[in-house]
Parts: C-alpha cells; sequence; structure tokens
C-alpha cells in the first residue's frame, strides 16, 4: 500500500478523537444502540456517593452560573440569554431548572432544523461552507445531552448550557452575516463542555484521595473555565438574536473580538490539563479509561445516530422530488386487456428473443393510432415481464393530455424513483450529494438524469432490471428525440447484456422516430417489432374481433336483441376494414347509444351508419350533439388549458358571460357538478372522459381530428377518411386560446370570490396571464380595460397572484402598469400609458420600476412602449444596486439588453451592491449571446470581482458553460487562476462539479496552478476525489504537478483518503495506480 493514512491522535481528555477528521454520513451508521448501560449505571453510582459537607455547592458549573449572574456586566447578558433560550422554546424556571423531557425534544427538533438548512452561510461578506463544524458540534451537543440527562440529578446550569449552544446553532445559520471566530468558538465549547462535566465528576468524588491545595486550585482553575465558556455562550445568543443584539449592543462583543474569548478559553484549557496531568495517580487510571470509554462510546453512538438520521431524511426528501408526476395512477388510467388479446405480442419470435434471451437490449413497436398499444404495455408490466424473479421492471407513459408527462426529464426521475426504491443500496453518497447540490436544476436537465440512471443500472449485479416507456411520439418532440438518441446509443454501445438492462419502447410509426433507430436497425434487425405490418395487423384484427364479441354480447343483453340480431352486429362489426381497438370503442358506444333497438334499426345502422374510421366516428359523435355551439366552445377551453381542468371548473367556466356583472346571475347560470357531468356527455358524447373529477380527451387522436396540425406524421389510413365533417380541425389553438382569455378575464372582472365561485380562482390566478398576452397582444379595447382593472391594487387577482410569488421574480404590491409591465401585457400597458398623468417610473418596495420588470422577463414590445415615453431612466438602480440591465443579463433576453443598450443612457459595466455586473450574471449563467453582446461594447471589465472575490470566468467554469469559458478565454483578458475571497479558483469550481471538458480548457491554458490550495486547504484534486469524479481526478494527475499526499488543513485528509472517506473505489484504484506507476501518466 503506497499511502500513508492519516491516524487519529490517541483519544485525549478535552480533545475529539475525531476533531481533525471530516465525518462519513454512512459511517457507523449502524451504531444506533445506547452506550453500555452498566458502564453509564457505574458512573452514576460514584457520583451520587455521599461526601464532606464542604458548606457550598459541589457542582462547579453552577458555582460558575452564580459568579456570572452576579457580574455587573455579565449578568444581565446571561439573564437575557435565558430569556431567548425562552422564546426558542426552552423556558427556563426562575432557579434555571429545565425540563429535561422537554430539553430531549427541543433538542431533537433542532437537530432536524439544522439539517434542513443550507450549509452555505455569509461570513464576513464571503461564503463558506460549514457543514463540517456544524456537523462536530451538533455531535458534541447530542453527546451533552446525553451525559447531562443520564446523570441521576442533571445540573440546572449544564442542561441550559445544552440548550444555549443548540440555539445557537440554529440561530448561526438564520443570521444573514456571521463571524468566523464566532463559529469557531461555538465548536470549541460544544466540544469542552461534555468533557469537563465528566472530567470534574471523575476528579471530584469523595475518594479521590488529591491534595486539598490541588483540589482546591484544580476548582478554581475549572470554575474559570466554565464561567469564560457560559459567558461566550450568552453573549453568542444575544448576539445571533437580532432583537437583543439591538438592545444590548454596547454589552455584546465587538464582532472582532470573538477570537480573544476563544484565546481565553483555550489557555485555561491549557492550565485545567496541567493540573489533570499531576493528577495521574495509578490508583485513577481505571476510573480514567472507564471516562473516557464511556465518553468515546457516546461520541460514536451519536456519530451513528445522526449520520442515520441525517441520510434517511436525504433519502426521504430525495424519493419525493423524484416524484415529479403520479406515474403509478396514470399507469393504471389505461384499460385493463380483454382475456386473449396482447398474445398477438406475447407469442411473437422478437418479443421472445428480447424477453428471454442475454444479447437482446432494445425492442421498439411501432404501431397505429388505437392499435392498443398502452393496454399492451400495462399488460407487460402488471404480468408479463414479471415473472422472473430476478428482473425490476420500472415504466413511464408518456401523455400529450398531461403536462406533467410529456417531458422526458419527468420520465427519468419517475423511472429512477423505482429504481431507487428497489435497489436502495443504489442511493449512494455520491447520488445523494449530486441531488442535494444540482437541487431542482438537476431534475430537470435530460443528461444529468441520464448519466445516474446508466452508473446506477450498472451497479445493479445479477438482477435484470426492463425499462417499459410506452407512447414515445407523445413525448415533446426535442425531448423524444434527445431519450430515443440516448437509448440508441447506450444500446449500440454494448453488444452485450453486461450490465442486465433492456429498453421496450412503443409509439406510433412516425417517419422522424425511425429515422433515428434506423443504424441502430440495419445493424440489429430484431430491435423493431412492426405492429403496422400487414402481417402483425392481420394478428391484432384477430384478437379484435374477440372485443367485438364481448362488447356486442354486452349490448345484446342490455338491448334486449335477438341471437341472430346479436350475430348480425357481430358479423357487420367483424367485417369492417382498417378497424382499431379505438374504433371498435367509439362504434360499439354509438351504437350503444341509439335510441329504438328493433331490427330494422339495427340493420338500418349498421349498413348506413356505422362510421368506417376513427374520425368519421368523432364526427358522428360530435353532430349528435344537443347544444354544438356550447360544445365548441366547451372543447375550445379544454384544448386551450395549461392543466386538465376539473368538472366543476369547466362547469363554472361555461357559465361565464361577458353579460353577467353580478355574483347572483353568475351563480344562476352555473350547473350542479353531477349534472354537468350529464351535460358533458350530451354535448361531446363519449370524445371526453373524467379520470379523478377532472375532463380529458378519450385519447390523443381526439386533439389530432379537432386541431388542425397536430396529426401530419400518421401514416395510415387508419384514423383518416374522406368523411367530411364541420368538425375536423375546426378548433385553431390561437382561437381556442381566445376563447379561454376572453372566459378568465370575464371571470376575474366579476364578483367571482364567493363560496363556490371561486372554484375556477387558482387556475385564473396562475395563468390568466399567459392566455391575455397570447391573444391580445395589442388591441385596445374592451378586454384592455377589463385587464387595467385586474391589475390594478387590491384586485382579486393581484391580492392572490403578487402576493403568493412577490419576491424576485414579481413585485410586491405593484401599482397597475407595474403589475402589468410584469406580466408582460402590452395591450394593458399601451391603454395604460394614453393617460398622459400615469407615473412611468414609479418603485416598488424594493425600488425597481416597471421597466426593471419588463426587462427581467424579456418583454421587449413593453420596453419599446415605456422607452418611447421618455419619463423614465433605464439605468436607475433597485435597493440592491440591480439596474433593468442587470435583470435582462442574467436572465438571458438578448434583444432586450440590446434595446437599453442602444438608449446610451445605461452603464453596461455597472455594479450592483454586491459587486456584480450584468456580465457576471450572463457568464453565470450560461446565456453567451448575451456575453457576446456586452463584451462587444467594449465598455465592460471581462474580468471583474464581486463582493466575494468571483469574476464572470469564476461563475462560468464552476457552472459548467464550455462555450461561455472559451469565448471569455479569447478575450485574453480573463485570469484563468483567479481567487475567490475564500481561495477558489475556477479549476476548483470545474473539479467539483465534474466539469471534464472545462476542466482540460483551463490546464490546456497552462497559466492554472492544478495544485493550488483554497482557505481550507483543499486542492483540485482533493475536490474531484471527494466526489468521485475519475475523469477529471486523470486529467489532474497527469499533469504531474499535483502533490496526491497534500492534506487539507481543516479536515486533515490526502486525497485518497477522502476518496476511502467516502467509498470512491474507482478513485481509490486510479490514485494507487498513479503512485504504482511513479506518478507516471495514466
Amino acid at each position: 500500500m503506497p499511502f500513508s493514512r492519516s491516524k487519529c491522535n490517541p483519544f485525549r481528555l478535552f480533545r475529539s478523537k475525531d476533531k481533525q477528521k471530516k465525518t462519513d454520513p454512512v459511517a457507523d451508521q449502524g451504531l444506533t444502540t445506547s452506550p453500555n448501560s452498566a458502564l453509564s449505571s457505574d458512573l452514576e453510582e460514584k457520583d451520587t456517593e455521599a461526601g464532606p459537607d464542604t458548606g457550598e455547592s459541589d457542582d462547579l458549573l453552577a458555582i460558575a452560573h452564580q459568579k456570572l449572574l452576579q457580574d455587573k456586566e455579565i449578568g444581565p447578558i446571561l439573564k437575557k440569554a435565558t430569556i431567548i433560550l425562552g422564546e426558542s422554546g426552552l423556558h427556563v424556571g426562575t432557579n434555571g431548572v429545565l425540563d429535561l423531557q422537554q430539553l430531549h425534544k427541543s433538542l431533537d427538533n433542532k437537530v432536524n432544523e439544522l439539517q434542513e438548512k443550507e450549509w452555505e452561510i455569509s461570513i464576513d461578506g464571503h461564503y463558506i461552507n460549514v457543514k463540517e463544524k456544524l456537523y462536530r458540534a451538533m455531535k458534541n451537543v447530542l453527546v451533552l445531552k446525553d451525559v447531562i440527562t443520564t446523570a441521576a440529578s442533571a445540573c440546572p446550569p449544564a442542561a441550559i448550557a445544552c440548550a444555549g449552544l443548540t440555539v445557537s446553532l440554529t440561530l448561526i445559520i438564520r443570521a444573514h452575516d456571521q463571524n468566523e471566530s464566532l463559529l469557531t468558538g461555538l465548536e470549541k465549547t460544544s466540544d469542552l463542555l461534555p468533557r469537563l462535566y465528566l472530567t470534574e465528576k471523575l476528579y471530584m468524588k469523595p475518594n479521590a484521595n488529591l491534595p486539598g491545595d490541588f483540589v482546591s486550585r484544580f476548582k478554581a482553575g475549572l470554575v474559570s473555565l466554565y464561567c469564560k465558556i457560559l459567558e461566550f455562550q450568552a453573549r453568542a445568543l444575544c448576539f445571533l438574536s437580532e432583537f437583543w443584539l439591538i438592545q444590548f449592543s454596547s454589552n455584546v462583543l465587538n464582532r472582532n473580538q470573538w477570537d480573544v474569548l476563544t484565546k481565553s478559553i483555550t489557555d485555561q484549557e491549557t492550565e485545567a490539563q496541567k493540573f489533570t496531568s499531576l493528577m495521574e495517580a495509578k490508583e485513577r487510571r481505571a476510573d480514567r479509561d472507564m471516562v473516557l470509554g464511556d465518553l468515546e462510546a457516546r461520541f460514536k453512538k451519536f456519530q451513528g445516530v445522526q449520520a442515520n438520521s441525517a441520510r434517511i431524511q436525504q433519502v426521504n426528501k430525495l424519493l419525493e422530488s423524484l416524484h415529479t408526476c403520479p406515474y403509478r395512477d396514470r399507469k393504471n388510467r389505461v384499460s385493463d386487456r380483454v382475456p386473449g388479446t396482447c398474445e398477438w405480442f406475447t407469442s411473437h419470435p422478437l418479443f421472445q428473443t428480447w424477453d428471454k434471451g442475454d444479447d437482446s437490449r432494445l425492442l421498439w413497436l411501432s404501431a397505429d393510432p388505437g392499435c392498443g398499444k398502452s393496454v399492451l404495455s400495462k399488460f407487460l408490466v402488471d404480468e408479463v415481464l414479471q415473472r422472473f424473479q430476478k428482473r425490476t421492471v420500472c415504466y413511464f407513459f408518456f401523455r400529450d393530455d398531461f403536462p406533467d408527462q410529456k417531458r422526458s426529464s419527468i420520465a427519468l426521475a419517475s423511472i429512477l424513483r423505482q429504481l431507487f426504491i428497489a435497489y436502495p443500496h443504489l442511493l449512494s453518497d455520491k447520488v445523494l450529494h449530486q441531488f442535494a447540490a444540482g437541487g431542482e436544476t438537476l431534475l430537470q436537465s435530460f443528461i444529468d438524469l441520464w448519466e445516474i440512471l446508466v452508473s446506477a443500472t450498472a451497479s445493479v449485479e445479477c438482477d435484470e432490471i426492463v425499462f417499459v416507456i410506452d407512447a414515445l411520439d407523445e413525448c415533446a418532440e426535442e425531448d423524444r428525440y434527445q431519450l430515443i438518441g440516448a437509448v440508441r446509443d447506450l444500446s449500440s454501445k454494448s453488444s452485450n447484456n453486461t450490465t442486465g438492462f433492456k429498453f421496450f419502447l412503443t409509439s406510433r410509426p412516425y417517419g422522424s422516430i425511425h429515422e433515428r433507430f434506423r443504424q441502430l436497425e440495419v445493424a440489429v434487425p430484431t430491435i423493431h417489432l412492426k405492429g403496422e405490418a400487414n402481417a402483425e395487423v392481420e394478428k391484432i384484427a384477430g384478437e379484435i374481433a374477440l372485443v367485438i364479441q364481448q362488447r356486442a354480447h354486452e349490448i345484446a343483453i342490455q338491448k334486449l336483441l335477438e341471437e341472430d340480431e346479436e350475430k348480425f352486429l357481430r358479423e357487420k362489426l367483424t367485417e369492417a376494414k382498417n378497424r382499431t381497438y379505438l374504433w371498435v370503442a367509439l362504434t360499439l358506444n354509438y351504437i350503444e347509444s341509439l335510441d329504438g333497438f328493433t331490427k330494422g334499426r339495427v340493420r338500418e345502422t349498421i349498413n348506413d351508419k356505422i362510421p368506417q374510421t376513427v374520425n368519421e366516428a368523432y364526427g358522428k359523435i360530435l353532430n349528435k350533439s344537443k347544444d354544438p355551439a356550447k360544445a365548441k366552445r366547451l372543447l375550445h377551453i379544454i384544448m386551450a388549458a395549461k392543466r386538465p381542468l376539473s368538472v366543476e371548473e369547466l362547469s363554472l367556466a361555461l357559465a361565464v358571460d361577458k353579460k353577467i356583472k353580478s355574483s347572483e346571475s353568475f351563480r344562476e347560470n352555473v350547473e350542479p357538478p353531477q349534472r354537468f357531468r350529464s351535460t358533458l356527455r350530451d354535448m361531446c358524447g363519449l370524445i371526453l372522459v373524467v379520470v379523478d373529477d377532472k375532463v380529458y380527451p378519450l385519447h390523443q387522436t381526439v386533439k389530432e381530428f379537432l386541431v388542425p396540425g397536430t396529426s401530419d406524421n400518421l401514416p395510415s389510413d387508419s384514423l383518416n377518411s374522406e368523411y367530411p365533417s364541420k368538425w375536423r380541425n375546426s378548433l385553431s389553438p390561437a382561437q381556442s386560446n381566445k376563447v379561454l382569455a376572453e372566459t378568465l378575464t370575464w371571470y376575474l372582472d366579476c364578483d367571482c370570490t364567493e363560496i363556490g365561485l371561486d372554484i375556477l380562482l387558482d387556475y385564473a390566478t396562475s395563468f390568466w396571464h399567459h392566455h391575455f398576452r397570447d391573444a391580445f397582444p395589442c388591441d385596445e379595447n374592451d378586454m384592455s380595460t377589463m385587464g387595467c382593472r385586474i391589475c390594478a391594487p387590491n384586485s382579486e387577482f393581484q391580492t392572490r397572484f403578487f402576493g403568493e410569488k412577490a419576491g424576485l421574480d414579481f413585485p410586491q404590491n405593484p401599482d397597475t402598469l407595474m403589475a402589468a409591465s410584469s406580466l408582460g401585457l402590452e395591450s394593458v400597458v399601451r391603454q395604460l400609458l394614453s393617460n398622459e398623468s400615469i407615473e412611468v417610473d414609479s418603485k416598488d418596495s424594493m425600488d425597481r420600476t416597471p421597466l426593471y420588470w419588463a426587462a427581467s422577463q424579456g418583454y421587449d414590445a413593453i420596453i419599446k412602449l415605456l422607452l418611447e415615453t421618455n419619463k423614465l431612466d433605464p439605468d436607475s438602480k433597485d435597493s440592491r444596486g440591480q439596474t433593468p440591465l442587470h435583470g435582462a443579463a442574467w436572465n438571458g433576453h438578448q434583444s432586450t439588453a440590446k434595446l437599453l443598450l442602444e438608449t446610451n443612457k445605461v452603464d453596461p459595466d455597472s455594479k450592483d451592491s454586491r459587486g456584480q455586473t450584468p456580465l457576471l450574471g450572463a457568464a453565470w449563467n450560461g446565456y453567451e449571446s448575451t456575453v457576446k453582446l456586452l463584451l462587444a461594447t467594449n465598455k465592460v471589465d471581462p474580468d471583474p470581482k464581486d463582493s466575494r472575490g468571483r469574476t464572470p470566468f469564476h461563475g462560468a467554469a464552476w457552472n459548467g458553460h464550455t462555450s461561455t469559458v472559451k469565448l471569455l478565454l479569447e478575450t485574453d483578458k480573463v485570469d484563468p487562476d483567479s481567487k475567490s475571497s475564500v481561495g477558489s479558483t475556477p479549476l476548483h469550481g470545474a473539479a467539483r462539479n465534474r466539469h471534464e471538458s472545462i476542466t482540460k480548457l483551463l490546464l490546456d491554458t497552462n497559466k492554472v496552478d492544478p495544485d493550488l490550495k483554497d482557505s481550507v486547504g483543499q486542492t483540485p484534486l482533493y475536490r474531484a476525489a471527494e466526489d468521485g469524479y475519475d475523469a477529471v481526478v486523470k486529467l489532474l494527475l497527469n499533469t504531474g504537478k499535483v502533490d496526491i499526499e497534500a492534506r487539507a488543513s481543516e479536515s486533515g485528509l490526502t486525497a485518497y483518503e477522502v476518496a476511502e472517506q467516502h467509498g470512491r473505489l474507482s478513485t481509490m484504484a486510479l490514485l494507487e495506480r498513479y503512485m504504482t506507476a511513479g506518478q507516471t501518466v495514466i
């Protein structure tokens, strides 16, 4: 073994054994039992032995507490600290008595609260990650709690000290700005208290047989140390509590003096250690070892408990975040197969080979609309594919009618959730860290999620994982091709099935999908089963006959048909050409709805009225509508809605009319939900279905029939026909949006807040402005006038919308013009500006103007209208020093930034209160075109530093924006090795965030130090090794310029040791191989 592992110092009385070593969240997770009960009991018995009565308290912490209370300066601070504890839920009585049961509960709550907080906090204007410091401090608090609550009679001051530490640690996370010495002092006092408390019990017991002068000097020294610890905690509590900081600012330490008090604690600790070394008689060594063993056991216990608890919370939080849509419920929405169907597929040789073979990874089934692909997928997931014991099935069903079922990233998140539930061990520290660091951005990143899926699948040994993905054609177009490309590339790279996964995909036979599989299909013809091929169509038709037979028999029973009538019905339906499952369902439902079932009527219907295609069936169903105009309006609303609407919401929407001016007349027009369900059937027949009280089109083909331009890809005649219908292509998207925009505008403009009428408020509040913006871009009409009223202060819409969303994205309590500008309502802004007296440059609570809000959202038309007034300052700064150009650049609105720059009245290099320029924001978020625009002005510094020492180049490198990194390097005006206030360089960020291409770019400049340490002594290699990013590790090693055995100053670990601590086995092997090869290129 070529490495010298870090060795822990021997366990010392006043220093935690793992003081200088990072804790591993998974290490010791099995150590959840209590310390040895016999050991704890023995200590308690020795603590309670009778001793000589000295006439004063034997508890030194209590003596220190009383001494401080009598101090004129510190006494009031200590009392106020006690009040702060009470305000935090830890109520202390007048005698300092604390309910220990309450302490247990409160500490547990505080620990949970701390674990949910961000670990990065601001210290003296720069941000640092304090996870390790806080983790150690909280573990120390738990040990102290355990020590004082297992004693026979707990000392109230000790309990108060424990509570004070906990509240201080909670407050330091909440505070906006902290002092590093304060945090260090809190960690130190948390480490000292449990040790001192047990040390006191050991050396001050009655049978210790120590010289009197030694005892008195030892007690005096320990009391002084306790005093300094309690003083530090009291001052910290008052400092961190904003209210008491104001009231007692003259008595609380200056922020630069915390280190002075911490040093005095350290000096007093050294004096106390001198006495313990003098009193190390042989007869006390056994007692000492017992105390130390007990304390070490307690630390191990809480390291395991806290780590395990934190990990469980992380796992649960991750599984919750991956539950981006109710995938299981959506699968179960699909109908079950009729017995005897789907067998054409399960008996097919291609499926048999894929299902049972070891070499076949991918099977893609294409088939025409309505042929039962989703029913088949459900059958495979629920029954067929589950029959092998060592197989796990993960699935996702794409659906165009569900907004959360159209994205490939949501599909991968759902599949990952199923995979992690089936194999919990796949949730490694690396995966948990990736999701914690990536947050919502990672959940929306297909590339990141795919990499995690591939990596996780490769870690499953022996078992086989099958991924079923239904209806690829209903996935959003760009997402669809990204998913197909990823599946295709993965399948083509691995001809053998070493990692044990398979894909089953279904789609319509679209040419655009086939093109992306064609190259792989040529190499491996067995990947494609064509359900639209003649041979398969015949087999499917045979199974459809089973469905016809079953449904015809059900109709015969319901309508009391004669046997020959049922037979005639069954035969005529079976004779129809191009029949599909969908056509059978629509046709039989149409027949079932006919009145007067006589033999003649049945013959007439079958001979003359049975629709020959799905489209003809849709047309006939809608032609039977009892209110075609109302049906058309209803369908417009359903097709334009941003999310599925409920039965009650649609009932209210249809009741809204521009003539309605009062809630009373509105209420009279609303149909009760149960009755409205029947109205839906009367208006639109069976082309609409109700699932979980939401209304949906029966099938994707309903939308393709009604909305022009949505069925261009259909390859067969099974859906289309020459049958003339006034309904076909009758709902243009623009008209549908306008109908819904009008409906919502009328609704919000009337009194819609009464119980029963407010059902539609949630949708209207969330989406009205989207529909209005697209429907009425520039017209000044009645709609614009109503829009002004809806945007006015104190309107129901503004109260709800801006009350919920006010902050960085929308203004708080805006005036009408500001509200309309932030929402992009051009026609409303135009009408408002026609009033000469309107305030164009008004400001909200953050000093932001209508121009700022329009610029941050990229509404160019509104920018032009506002600038044309010449009544505003286009470069005005808000309370954080940001201008409208900041808002445009940070959000990547290049055209908006161009409009502002063309005024020649804005400073393109303006700095906000944090020293951040528009260029920094654009580069940080990877908006390359905006970066180019700003650099082209020749008026911006390409390499400015903000208050935390970060440059635009820092941001681009840390966040993985390769093209922006190249763009900035091409200026030859940036320092690629620039340090932030915490010593981090762009290379640190690229290495930590696994940006391999950027790491290579930086190293290729020959202008960066690959072995540079940040403020906590971590090098780029350390950071990459900690998270197991082997490609980055290899790039750094191959420079030959990194010290592989360098230790981080805070953790004391080398790159190898931190990789070992986090279980990065491949990284460890890579580092060992490098060392074995004599530090040569690998």
